[in-house]
């Protein structure tokens, strides 16, 4: 339920600027393109462009095929299918499309302008202007008709830039007005976007490199988005600014560094926080770097990988793609997942979301049955973890957070790492720490990997995990459903552990 302390725990966060932007968001008039409201199919057919064929788009794993015409504001499948259908990517990827069939979509999008809704929000747009000002410079396309629309977008983007979300969003605001004002050498636009996307990268890139949402995934994006930047301001003589291009550079070194860092062996991206599936253009080496900022620890043996979450849920202000996680890890074996994060399958308020969210779908001891973090609706979240890192060495990660101090409770986690064994050391501390308020840990193993109980514990695919408590330990296997994808779930096996103050898991990698 949601109740007025669980609002308070969620706004007070909030910086004074998102919340007036939250207020005039709200207040104002949905978005529109001015000049366009009375475009006709007619104007199309006489400017030669073809009528669109039947076409089939699939995003998230969804398909939706469309006859004579579009749906731009298609919706069945949820805000993000729309998100990916209205931002155009597939105009370039994996490789451009030919230029009538882009163009065909391109205006069949144009003369449907009066009737779009989430399709003329600012992010989907600031998407739309990367991908199409990218499609019409690669087949050196001039068209009156799309440029005048081009700039109507970018207007669009201007005056609604996301100061209410900030974050990714705004961001991708901002790298898309800088291209479109590199796009027609407007001067006073890169003077403005410049500034912004100079300011967002300083506050969103950390000294290690990493966004500070903590999602490996959103960082790809945005570094991925980074880099068709960097080649257009390589590639194009104008702006003459050596020191633009420097500060792009070195956050584009700088995220890769950190990505290549937490990438397992086998090229595989975490599944941490909010995951989707994304392609990768940056051609990253794993690297064998560790981090003194906090957030995510890699321990890399010459037969695991152990990465642990000992950062923040994400910035205060901006926690949206965050899970309630705080302590967890995942560990790769012989280069494969054998231990995982559950995933992401959905962004709808539901109740797969609110599970997937939760310490209980997460390698982490859940207490009393709550949350470390107050996740709450799709995106929101109230009380926060805080975390404190005691040691941090090549074999020993020690941390303990406050997500359960409204409880009277405090979670210690130590690993401890040898090249063939792993010790998890868990301890509850606190004013409460008798009586009836269950603690829980969870293993979750991946879907191709065999679980079977033990005597003393479980077998986990090569890992054979032995438990020990100073009190009563019970464990038992418990189904689940991985997302491996958007809307793509496997079954499989999760060992749930109950124990009372302290719960030592003992790893052994088989021979």
């Amino acid at each position: 339920m949601v109740t007025p302390g669980l609002y308070w725990r969620t706004l007070r966060h909030l910086t004074p600027r998102q919340l007036v932007y939250q207020v005039w968001n709200r207040l104002r008039f949905a978005p529109r393109l001015r000049g366009f409201d009375g475009w006709s199919t007619a104007g199309v057919i006489r400017l030669g462009v073809p009528d669109i064929a039947p076409v089939a788009f699939t995003f998230l794993n969804r398909t939706a095929t469309f006859h004579e015409t579009v749906d731009w504001n298609y919706a069945i499948y949820g805000k993000l299918w729309t998100y990916h259908l209205n931002g155009f990517s597939y105009l370039n990827e994996p490789k451009p499309m030919p230029a009538d069939r882009g163009l065909a979509l391109l205006y069949d999008f144009v003369r449907q302008t009066s009737s779009l809704r989430d399709g003329l929000e600012p992010y989907p747009t600031s998407l739309r202007l990367v991908n199409w000002i990218q499609f019409l410079r690669w087949h050196q396309i001039q068209d009156v008709v799309l440029d005048r629309h081009l700039k109507a977008q970018a207007r669009l983007v201007w005056q609604r830039l996301e100061y209410h979300l900030s974050g990714n969003h705004l961001l991708e605001n901002g790298i898309a007005l800088l291209m479109a004002s590199v796009h027609w050498r407007d001067e006073r636009w890169l003077r403005k976007a410049t500034r912004l996307v100079c300011t967002e990268l300083n506050r969103q890139i950390g000294p290690d490199g990493g966004h500070y949402e903590q999602s490996p995934t959103y960082h790809r994006l945005l570094l991925n988005r980074l880099i068709t930047l960097l080649t257009m301001l390589l590639a194009d003589r104008w702006p003459n600014d050596p020191e633009l291009i420097t500060v792009v550079s070195r956050k584009v070194s700088q995220m890769q560094g950190w990505l290549a860092a937490i990438t397992f062996r086998n090229g595989d991206l975490p599944m941490m926080n909010d995951s989707i599936s994304v392609t990768s253009t940056a051609g990253l080496a794993v690297a064998d770097t560790r981090f003194g900022q906090p957030g995510y620890r890699m321990f890399r043996r010459p037969r695991y990988e152990l990465l642990a979450d000992v950062g923040p849920v994400g910035p205060d202000h901006q926690p949206g793609h965050a899970h309630a996680d705080t302590l967890g890890f995942v560990l790769y074996v012989d280069n494969r997942p054998v231990l995982v994060d559950v995933g992401t399958s959905t962004y709808e308020r539901n109740e797969r979301r609110r599970w997937e969210r939760s310490t209980a779908a997460h390698n982490t001891v859940e207490i009393a049955g709550q949350n470390s973090s107050e996740v709450w609706a799709a995106f929101r979240v109230g009380r926060r973890a805080r975390v404190t890192i005691l040691t941090d060495t090549e074999t020993t990660l020690l941390a303990r957070h406050t997500g359960y101090r409204h409880l009277g409770l405090t979670h210690w986690r130590r690993w401890t790492l040898a090249p063939d064994r792993i010790w998890i050391a868990d301890r509850i501390t606190g004013r409460h720490t008798t009586g009836n308020r269950q603690r829980t840990a969870r293993f979750y193993a991946h879907p191709d990997v065999p679980v079977s109980l033990t005597d003393n514990g479980a077998m986990i695919g090569p890992l054979r995990l032995m438990l020990r408590s100073d009190g009563p330990v019970a464990w038992r296997l418990t189904p689940y459903e991985m997302a491996v994808d958007f809307n793509r779930l496997r079954p499989s096996i999760c060992l749930t552990v109950d124990f009372a103050t302290t719960l030592n898991t003992i790893i052994q990698l088989a021979e």
